[in-house]
């Protein structure tokens, strides 16, 4: 059976929640230890009730030894059962709900660390607050309710099946017609259960949905007021949360609904107990007071359990609905695992090849078509061409952020579809067009891919990027906070953090991704001079829409419709009068300027 058919079911759900627990044996084999003990004292305590009632209320023979055997033997034990009943009772509430956060943690680390190994195209097709809710929102319902299912579920049954053992001993006869009730309460209780999960499981979608429009709102408040769309937003988010409203009332009515048919059930069937335990011992006096009251306690004892059942099933079909979510993340393949021996991918010594590469996002729809060049050691090569032809696509193709649909990517000489990923990522520095910052200290964004670079590291890297002078005049220098997605800074001083950051790694091949076509001139200036000064001597990938930035490039590729139309020199490409002549001649309209260079 798949883990995916495996999850359909609660059973199976639960089983995989509780493998979490691995490493763990001492603690829960002891929380299960505790339980034991507090179910046997509490049926110790309710027998303990049969004796005392008829050594005291029934006239004995030895008035005195029946005194000493209260004194010394069924008081002492019934107390000593009371202490146990109490201590085991802390052990097992403690450890259970102990063990139940290690299950929520270990998810949650498990989720996250499962989405960082995802491929790129599928955060391009999901909602960015809707994955982050399954982090949240769901492993917190989790949270809730795996404390109570674990801890109270298996001590409510360890505790049933003590109290039916006891009730069994104590009088076989009332036992048969005290469990009559199980199957009676299971039917509504599976049921309603039944329909929570179901309403759970759409309720947490929805709540996904307005954590997704929360933060695609808040992320693009400029917009939504440029545009005036605060009231359609409104309406929107209204909507959603709607019918996250009503989804909510209906697991509020199964969940409530079953409560009161369950009460009914068992307290219908304890003054029928009632009634024939009092009918046997004024009548046929075959029960003696003792045991009526010791049996009746241990019946009025087990019952509730069963009515705590009803609840923890609710609870659990919630928390099942909100694992089959997690789990549905979790049963995603790791789109590129490396292979079991894969070598490591050493620094570039020779050339990064392209050979018959072919791309599609969606099957059928290609978007690289035999694709075939190399990028020698130390050479810059720019990629160019109308939007949508390709370029970034195939610049993404090097770090493997998606996996080839045909031929092979060589790194000198080695398919790096064999290699270790986290090797082949570590020679590869990047700087895009979309600037990306983190709520955190200047000093920290710029050390990223270097998290125990020094001080003085940061600093030279700062430099290089000539971002120092800026950062210098923050209020707190390096250790301004940048707010979110360094929200604080102009797009010029973030794209020169980028990259600082870039040259702090240090890395021997570099992509620029339109590094510079959202800045202004004089911004422009600046982050032009810091790419050239990260480029060196480093093996680029320049992909620009601004050909005045490619003119000194060792190469240029003319990329339209997933192919290279044309390659060579910027003068040699001028000359042959094709796409890139057509494309440079729109950007600088005076023929003087084209052929300028």
């Amino acid at each position: 059976m798949s883990s995916t058919e495996k999850s359909k079911n609660s059973f199976g759900l639960y089983l995989r929640l509780l493998g979490y627990l691995d490493g763990h044996k001492g603690r829960s084999s002891f929380a299960v230890l505790c339980m034991i003990l507090s179910a046997a004292s509490t049926g110790i305590v309710m027998k303990q009730l049969e004796p005392i009632t008829n050594e005291t209320f029934l006239k004995s023979p030895d008035p005195q030894g029946t005194f000493t055997h209260l004194l010394t033997f069924v008081i002492p034990v019934t107390f000593l059962a009371a202490v146990v009943r109490g201590l085991s009772g802390y052990g097992r509430d403690y450890y259970m709900r102990a063990l139940s956060q290690v299950v929520v943690q270990r998810l949650r680390n498990h989720l996250y660390g499962h989405f960082l190994t995802m491929q790129m195209s599928y955060f391009e097709s999901q909602r960015t607050g809707g994955l982050a809710a399954r982090i949240t929102n769901d492993v917190q319902v989790l949270e809730d309710s795996v404390t109570s299912v674990v801890g109270q579920g298996i001590s409510s049954s360890i505790t049933a099946i003590a109290l039916v053992g006891f009730m069994v001993y104590t009088d076989w006869r009332l036992s048969l017609a005290a469990f009559v009730v199980f199957p009676l309460a299971l039917g509504p209780i599976f049921h309603f259960g039944r329909r929570i999960r179901r309403a759970s499981g759409e309720g947490q979608q929805f709540l996904a949905d307005l954590n997704a429009q929360v933060h695609e709102t808040l992320t693009g408040i400029r917009v939504v007021k440029a545009f005036g769309m605060e009231h359609h937003e409104k309406r929107k988010f209204e909507t959603t949360n709607a019918s996250y409203f009503a989804v909510t009332l209906r697991r509020i009515r199964a969940f409530v609904a079953s409560s009161p048919l369950v009460e009914f059930i068992t307290t219908t069937t304890l003054l029928v107990l009632l009634l024939w335990v009092a009918y046997r011992a004024l009548l046929e006096q075959n029960v003696n007071i003792g045991t009526f009251i010791s049996f009746f306690a241990m019946a009025a004892t087990l019952y509730p359990q069963l009515k705590n059942f009803n609840g923890l099933w609710a609870q659990l079909q919630q928390a099942m609905a909100s694992a089959e979510r997690c789990f549905e993340i979790l049963d995603i393949p790791d789109p590129m695992p490396d292979a079991k021996n894969a070598p490591e991918i050493k620094p570039l010594k020779k050339a990064i090849e392209f050979k018959n590469v072919g791309f599609e996002y969606v099957h059928g729809h290609p978007v690289l078509r035999n694709i075939s060049f190399k990028i020698e050691r130390g050479e810059v090569v720019a990629l160019v061409g109308p939007s949508g032809g390709g370029k970034s696509t195939l610049a993404d193709l090097i770090p493997r952020f998606y996996q080839l649909t045909s031929g092979q990517i060589l790194w000198d000489g080695q398919d790096i579809s064999q290699a270790k990923l986290a090797s082949l990522r570590s020679h590869i520095g990047i700087v895009t067009q979309e600037t990306i910052l983190f709520h955190d200290s200047i000093l920290r964004n710029i050390a990223y891919g270097r998290p125990g670079a020094g001080f003085w590291d940061v600093q030279e890297a700062a430099k290089a990027a000539y971002a120092k002078e800026f950062i210098e005049n923050t209020p707190q220098g390096f250790n301004t906070l940048i707010g979110e997605r360094g929200i604080k800074l102009s797009g010029g001083q973030r794209q020169r953090l980028a990259i600082a950051r870039a040259i702090l790694k240090n890395p021997p091949v570099l992509i620029l991704d339109e590094a510079t076509s959202a800045l202004d001139t004089e911004s422009e200036q600046l982050v032009q001079k810091a790419l050239n000064e990260l480029m060196g001597h480093r093996t680029t990938l320049v992909i620009a829409h601004r050909l005045s930035t490619v003119r000194k490039a060792d190469r240029i590729l003319v990329i339209d419709k997933g192919r290279i139309v044309e390659q060579g020199k910027h003068g040699f490409l001028l000359g042959k009068h094709g796409l890139y002549a057509k494309l440079y001649k729109m950007q600088f309209r005076t023929p003087g300027k084209a052929e300028a260079g």
